[in-house]
């Protein structure tokens, strides 16, 4: 499910910056959206605030790495 969600996601963000917007090519748009999941990354630097890794607020699995890629 999480996969059809974030090709769904990024293919309307493509659309939006290359069709819309006209401010990017196909390739350099796929290059630069994100699919994070705002309640990961909230409780992410919640931890971080309390002074604990950010991955101990991953919901799903492979968090680090959208969260890494995101920062």
């Amino acid at each position: 499910f999480q996969e059809s969600v974030k090709s769904q996601h990024t293919e309307r963000c493509v659309d939006f910056l290359t069709k819309e917007l006209k401010v990017s090519n196909e390739k350099e748009a796929g290059e630069r959206v994100f699919f994070v999941s705002a309640r990961e990354t909230l409780q992410a630097r919640i931890e971080e605030s309390k002074g604990n890794p950010p991955h101990l607020g991953a919901i799903a699995e492979g968090f680090q790495i959208r969260y890494f890629e995101f920062q």
